[in-house]
């Protein structure tokens, strides 16, 4: 198969934000301690030495610095604009500055495997020195709730099919907000505020720069707030990109990622500085009690790599601050935090993918990966869906259209599943035969993302599941991807129809499967949601249960919670065709047998559980008796009435 590259689209997408022999062994790394939660690393060219910024310009900037409101004695500080002395060319920035409580917390450099690992213990958070919490399983520390995304919640006592119906279960109430929503809710159990006692904390980032503490139980004025902007900085115009696919603009659009042990949240801003004007990517970390920056934080981000790429410059390729877009949820591993981008839009010759690695208790850079450094494109998007990590350390991203030439080995891998290794290297991949041609279309391999199933019994008990625009979830053995075969996929464990689409860009899976208790759920494009069983590491052929309701653009935005084995809930975004002015639509269905809608919000009177309006591939977060659902104008959240 030959490379291909795929240039500038006359139109945008209204799908993606990113428009959305043998091989050698690898030895493994120590398993972690918990399932599912892993070392995400990145792999390719160390950007050591590379001090030029996305934009093109240089120089110190403190526009990373925020505000911070809250409650508690004040420290004040201001963004330093300074650039850091250390071999990564990251710019330093101050604490962020105004009115907060004293920084508490366990001591940086404690990192852990972030995510709520599946079967682990029942039981509250408690309280550790400082304000930080033990790592519980009432939390939601990661997107899609861990490190293998499985999207399931297994310890939910609260919710259960019995009390999740209109006269027991609705929306208790909102929180407003100050821009859109994109990322997906967090949640901590038992954080102490300063001054304001233990707290259960839902935290929520914002498109226009802000991240709120809220409580997660009770209806009262944020806990704390952080606004990213400043007098002469501010959120990225949509229209300043040339692909306006997020309206009405750019801020926080991954989701953050929570280190319970240190007491930090990591989160990326997107920020302009008018004059010039210039953009910014900063990493920050803040503290989970107060809000303040950690660590000698924000740190601007960069990235560049040897290649010949189009957009090369002297033989470097190197991210571009405006044209690329931080879509795909953070991760947090083995001390190492990961973070993915694409684009906006399918912005020739700008866009690439990227994942970028960041020693999680110094933020000094420790690796870069381009996924088409001789050629363009190959977006990390995944519609929002967090790289995922599997018990090992390897990380796994898919690709979106653009240059493939991997059956030659080159380095460009667009429309591919890719693992990469905790040390850097490029482990192995998978390319569906017919990539080309679906690239052409625009029928993304990336537009979800992967998901690591629990260890299988049989043959395969290493399994990944790739999925996207093409409407099929190809299930791959973790350990002998497959690479391409031009005569079809036959090379990988089996490839299971969902709902099938050669030519619209519009048309395929969004949503990221879901797995429960021998279950994977999956939904597509004006398709319903259908369960499949999982059996000794082969999926059936046909689903075993469907809803009856299909949902229009984007899909259904899935995620499980259940009791262990029991009490399993299906819970689904409805989109509504995202069309911004409809409110977002809550439903749950029972896991075991999807014909059974146990609630949705459209069905009180008198619009008594009505959401705000939709965002673009909302997500909601099960934990601890609700569900957390962000949108354009507010947080809502469901639980017992």
């Amino acid at each position: 198969m030959s490379r291909v590259l795929v240039g500038r689209r006359s139109g945008l997408s209204n799908d993606s934000d990113e428009r959305g022999g043998a091989r050698p062994q690898v030895p493994r790394p120590t398993a972690i301690a918990l399932a599912l939660l892993a070392t995400l690393v990145g792999c390719g060219v160390s950007s050591k030495g590379a001090g030029s910024l996305g934009n093109n310009s240089s120089g110190g900037s403190g526009a990373g610095a925020g505000t911070t409101s809250g409650v508690g004695s004040g420290v004040a500080g201001s963004a330093s604009g300074t650039s850091d002395a250390g071999p990564d060319s990251t710019l330093g920035g101050g604490p962020a500055t105004g009115s907060t409580a004293a920084s508490g917390g366990a001591a940086s450099g404690s990192s852990a495997a972030t995510g709520a690992p599946s079967g682990s213990a029942e039981g509250d958070a408690q309280t550790a020195e400082g304000g930080a919490v033990s790592i519980s399983a009432k939390a939601v520390y990661t997107q899609h709730n861990d490190l293998g995304r499985t999207g399931l919640n297994p310890n939910e006592t609260i919710l259960t099919p019995a009390n999740v119906d209109m006269g027991h279960f609705g929306k208790k109430f909102s929180q407003p907000v100050d821009g859109w929503v994109y990322a997906q809710p967090l949640y901590v159990p038992g954080v102490s505020i300063p001054n304001m006692g233990t707290h259960n904390v839902v935290y929520i980032a914002t498109e226009n720069d802000s991240v709120y503490a809220f409580d997660g139980d009770t209806k009262q004025a944020a806990l704390w707030t952080v606004s990213f902007l400043s007098p002469g900085v501010t959120a990225v115009p949509a229209a300043d990109t040339g692909q306006p696919n997020l309206e009405p603009q750019i801020g926080i659009t991954g989701t953050p990622v929570i280190d319970p042990v240190a007491s930090i949240l990591y989160v990326v801003a997107k920020t302009k500085v008018t004059a010039g004007p210039t953009y910014y990517y900063h990493l920050h970390a803040l503290d989970l009690a107060t809000g303040t920056e950690k660590l000698g934080g924000p740190i601007v981000i960069s990235g560049s790599v040897m290649g010949k790429g189009t957009d090369a410059d002297g033989g470097v390729v190197t991210l571009s601050s405006l044209h690329e877009l931080q879509r795909p949820g953070l991760a947090l591993s083995g001390g190492v935090l990961y973070i993915a981008f694409g684009a906006h839009g399918d912005h020739y010759p700008y866009w690439h993918g990227w994942v970028l690695g960041y020693d999680a208790t110094t933020l000094a850079q420790k690796f870069v990966y381009c996924t088409t450094p001789d050629a363009d494109e190959g977006s990390i998007w995944q519609s929002g869906s967090g790289i995922a990590v599997d018990p090992q350390g390897s990380l796994y991203v898919e690709t979106g259209n653009g240059s493939f030439d991997g059956d030659t080995a080159g380095r460009d891998l667009a429309m591919s599943v890719v693992k990469l290794s905790p040390a850097g290297a490029l482990v192995d991949w998978f390319a569906p035969y017919d990539a080309v041609a679906l690239s052409n279309a625009d029928v993304d391999l990336g537009s979800a993302g992967p998901m690591i199933l629990p260890d299988q019994t049989g043959p395969n008990p290493h399994l990944v599941i790739g999925s996207g625009k093409p409407g099929y979830m190809y299930l791959i053995d973790r350990d002998q991807m497959g690479h391409i075969n031009a005569a079809g996929d036959t090379q990988i464990v089996q490839k299971v129809t969902v709902h099938p689409n050669t030519a619209g860009n519009g048309s395929g899976i969004f949503a990221t499967p879901v797995y429960w208790n021998g279950y994977v759920y999956v939904t597509a494009v004006a398709d319903v949601i259908r369960a499949f069983t999982l059996n000794a590491g082969v999926l059936s052929t046909m689903p075993v249960s469907q809803t009856a309701q299909s949902f229009v653009f984007p899909g259904a935005l899935i995620a499980a919670s259940s009791n262990g084995t029991t009490a399993g809930i299906l819970w689904a975004v409805q989109g509504d065709g995202y069309t911004p002015t409809h409110a977002a639509v809550l439903h749950a269905y029972d896991a075991t047998d999807l014909t059974k809608e146990l609630y949705n919000s459209g069905q009180a009177p008198a619009m008594r559980d009505q959401a705000g309006p939709v965002s673009k591939y909302d997500m909601p977060t099960v934990v601890n008796g609700h569900v957390y659902l962000g949108t354009q104008t507010e947080l809502d959240v469901y639980g017992e009435l």
